[in-house]
This record gives C-alpha cells, sequence and structure tokens, in this order.
C-alpha cells in the first residue's frame, strides 16, 4: 500500500512538472493594415504583457502611424522610434485621445525607468522623446472588455 501511495505521489510530481509554463516574453504580431502605416497588432491568449518596438518594423519611418490592437487584455508596451531616434534629435507624437476617452483604458508613459498615468480631456495627447529618442507607451486593456482599441499618432520634430 505505501508503495503505492509513493508511486502515485512521485507519478503526480512528474506530470505537474511536465506543464509547460507561459513565458512572460509574448511574440507580438503586427499585420499590415489598409494603409502605408496601418496595421493591427495581436498578442497570443495568455499573455499577461507584451512589448511592440516599432523600431524593427516599417512604422519606424511614418509620420502618422495607426494601430488597432486586436482583444486588447493585459498589458501592451509600445516604443515608438523614428528616424529622428537614430539621428539623436528629440521629437514628439501626437496621440489620438479621442478613442480613449470613448472607450477608457488606462494610459501610461514610461520614461527613464518611472511609469505615470497620463490622464486628459483633451483629444490629443502629445508626449515628447526621452534621453534615448524613444516615446515608450503602456496601454492597460480590460481581462474582459473591447473587440478592438487604436493607438494612432503623429510624429512632431521639435
Amino acid at each position: 500500500m505505501l508503495l503505492t501511495i509513493s508511486f502515485l505521489v512521485l507519478l503526480s510530481v512528474g506530470f505537474i512538472q511536465a506543464i509547460p509554463i507561459v513565458d512572460e516574453s509574448c511574440k507580438v504580431q503586427i499585420y499590415d493594415g489598409s494603409g502605408p502605416c496601418a496595421g493591427t497588432i495581436w498578442i497570443p491568449n495568455g499573455c499577461t504583457s507584451a512589448t511592440a518596438d516599432l523600431a524593427t518594423t516599417k512604422y519606424e519611418s511614418c509620420d502618422a502611424v495607426d494601430l488597432t490592437w486586436a482583444y486588447p487584455r493585459n498589458n501592451l508596451t509600445i516604443i515608438v522610434e523614428t528616424p529622428y531616434t537614430k539621428q539623436h534629435q528629440p521629437y514628439a507624437i501626437s496621440i489620438d485621445n479621442i478613442h480613449f476617452k470613448q472607450y477608457p483604458l488606462p494610459i501610461y508613459r514610461i520614461e527613464d525607468g518611472h511609469e505615470r498615468q497620463v490622464k486628459t480631456a483633451a483629444d490629443v495627447i502629445v508626449e515628447k522623446s526621452d534621453s534615448n529618442y524613444q516615446v515608450i507607451m503602456k496601454l492597460e486593456g480590460e481581462p474582459v472588455g473591447y473587440y478592438l482599441s487604436f493607438f494612432r499618432y503623429n510624429v512632431i520634430k521639435s
């Protein structure tokens, strides 16, 4: 009897150890949209936090970007870089806030390792590039919520 119980305990420990653990670094997919600077961001289910680094995409060279976040859940950090980033020149982005006013999702700015919530009743949010010539924004989706969220911005030369 003791041998049977020991076997079952060891067997269950083996099964528990074999369950895959979800990788915290989720791969973001960005699909082409209707225009040259439009796209849809998709993050796998079960992903609690993901980062879309636009430096390695076609959006880096765009003056106006129109991104759609499909099934916005948990956290999406968007790292905005422009040609000014490579030239080490300051710039700003003007984010369309109309959608976020109608369908509120918390928006945060990450700058120099600090995170602050961005709240405004204005139709646009203007954020200047940081000391690395980037603008890093974090969007916080609802666990169960909207079908789509939009992140639209224009690049402004400082």
